[in-house]
């Protein structure tokens, strides 16, 4: 398979926030790069030597101007087709072979964008059957859902938390969370927030997080049972009924369009962009927890 070609400006980018200490999967997520050309870049970086190639290096292009062009005419008769699809077209018409990576640079350098279908979760029958039974026992539940305190953790390295009309605290964290790590990241935090959004008198709050291993652990439960904080029981797998994963996505297209350049940058980035959901849009996405669990029931 070709090389993809990474442009100057990008490699300026990865190796400016490779020296600010980001991480490299991190880079390659926010500059939609390989992990590969990232670690290209480092090793790079590491020996001294130069980021770019001089100029003439590398193969020749596969394929002429006319060519060029008779690859995007079979291109346009249906867009639906994968650039593996194209490359055997050509390749039954034309005495030339050529892969799906190569046809994919042709379009890109013709203007043309490559589109994935988003990917379901892959489930297994026993969480599809735990999923549809969490929608059927709570398919009734509107007022509800305003006591359940929604949680979960972003790649970006924080946890953050809210509930009906309430913006909770936003933890950061580094490195991996097991049981002790994601204790320590909310025992200061979640019983405070608690104690600010729900009146003494009511006690139909519960917890929600998914089901990781940091949360499954011995030492995380046993947290939650001496505190007395009860937890929902989740259903696996189900990313899609849990409203705070709406505030992580509009968190990470903000950040790739910030770009910032070093850990401090996005440490206040993401603060400022958490800060930025009012109690009333909190209060909009707990809204939409029946219009979610009706989804669950009649996808089955």
């Amino acid at each position: 398979m070709g090389r993809v070609i990474v442009a100057h400006e990008k490699k300026i980018e990865i190796k400016s926030l490779l020296e600010n200490g980001f991480g490299q999967q991190y880079i390659a997520r926010q500059l939609n790069v390989s992990q590969k050309c990232v670690f290209d870049v480092a090793q790079k970086l590491k020996q001294n030597l130069p980021l770019f190639n001089s100029v003439g290096q590398g193969r020749k292009k596969a394929t002429t101007k006319a060519e060029d062009q008779y690859l995007l005419k079979i291109m346009k008769q249906d867009r639906t087709k994968s650039s593996q699809m194209l490359a055997a077209e050509w390749n039954s018409s034309n005495g030339k072979q050529l892969c799906a990576s190569t046809v994919r640079r042709r379009l890109i350098n013709m203007g043309y964008k490559s589109y994935t279908t988003k990917r379901k979760p892959l489930r297994t029958p026993e969480q599809i059957k735990q999923r549809l039974k969490f929608a059927n026992d709570h398919k009734h539940w509107l007022k509800e859902w305003q006591n359940i305190i929604w949680s979960d953790e972003a790649h970006f390295e924080c946890v953050g938390c809210m509930s009906g009309g309430a913006r909770g605290p936003l933890v950061t964290y580094t490195g991996r969370l097991n049981g002790p790590a994601y204790v320590k990241v909310i025992e200061e935090a979640l019983p405070m927030f608690i104690e600010n959004t729900f009146d003494a008198p009511n006690n139909n709050w519960a917890y929600m997080h998914d089901n990781a291993p940091a949360h499954r652990s011995k030492y995380t439960a046993d947290w939650f049972e001496n505190n007395h904080i009860n937890v929902l029981e989740w259903p696996s797998n189900s990313p899609d009924m849990n409203p705070i994963e709406n505030v992580w996505d509009y968190m990470d297209k903000q950040l790739r369009k910030l770009k910032p350049t070093n850990v401090g940058q996005l440490q206040e980035m993401i603060g400022k962009l958490w800060c930025g959901f009012t109690p009333i849009r909190c209060q909009q996405l707990v809204n939409s927890m029946p219009r979610r669990v009706q989804q669950c029931i009649l996808a089955r």
